[in-house]
């Protein structure tokens, strides 16, 4: 981890890399990209919004698919996919 909290290059690609869900499965990425940090692409829950709640009601997100997102350098949320894991079990 970096010293603000965030992953380091390396640590996205480990995790990336690690993801099970099939490439044409679809995420979120923030419309700016790596505008105000962001480094994660995030599951969907209804209205297009991040499953993990990032972001604010202003902050625009595009669907991608994984392969996608990871081409522009993105990992898995690790809240989304905590609270996914945690869905799963009920």
């Amino acid at each position: 981890m970096t010293d603000n909290g965030k992953p380091t290059r390396d640590e996205r690609v480990e995790r990336a890399e690690a993801e099970s869900r099939e490439a044409s499965t679809e995420v979120l990425v923030s419309a700016s990209g790596t505008a105000g940090g962001s480094y994660a692409y995030h599951d969907m829950r209804t209205a297009g919004r991040p499953l993990c709640g990032a972001g604010d009601e202003e902050t625009e997100y595009v669907t991608v698919t994984i392969e996608e997102a990871q081409r522009r350098n993105k990992a898995p949320c690790q809240r989304c996919r905590y609270l996914d894991s945690i869905a799963e079990r009920d």
